[in-house]
């Protein structure tokens, strides 16, 4: 009798054991699956900050590890590209060709004097 107890006591053990393991599994398999949530949760902030500023195409550029520098960073490069812009539309800007400083040569140009574009050169090549 005593061997039978012993026995049973014994599965009851494995048993136990058993379940335990499998609990530890489902507990480390949950810990995983609201790490992964957690990751999904920050990257999706990040992506929605960005579009909501318009700048959605930045997103893969630009790998942010600390949600508290989130709103700062998303301000920097706003100001950058805002930056970018103004000096883009001051270098397309129009430049009127009447403005333009003539020099001798180009008046003497202008008349046809040939005698004195070639003494504009003589002279300029000799300075």
């Amino acid at each position: 009798m005593e061997e039978s107890q012993i026995e049973q006591q014994e599965i009851e053990i494995q048993n136990e054991t058993q379940m335990e393991t499998s609990v530890k599994d489902e507990i480390a398999e949950l810990q995983k699956q609201i790490a992964q949530q957690k990751e999904a949760l920050r990257k999706d902030k990040i992506n929605f900050a960005f579009e909501r500023e318009g700048l959605k195409d930045f997103t893969e550029f630009i790998h942010i590890e600390d949600e508290s520098k989130l709103d700062e960073t998303v301000e920097k490069l706003k100001g950058l590209i805002e930056g970018i812009k103004a000096q883009a539309k001051q270098e397309a800007g129009y430049i009127p060709s009447e403005h333009r400083q003539e020099d001798a040569y180009s008046n003497f140009e202008k008349k046809k004097d040939v005698q004195g574009m070639l003494s504009t050169k003589l002279t300029n090549l000799f300075k």
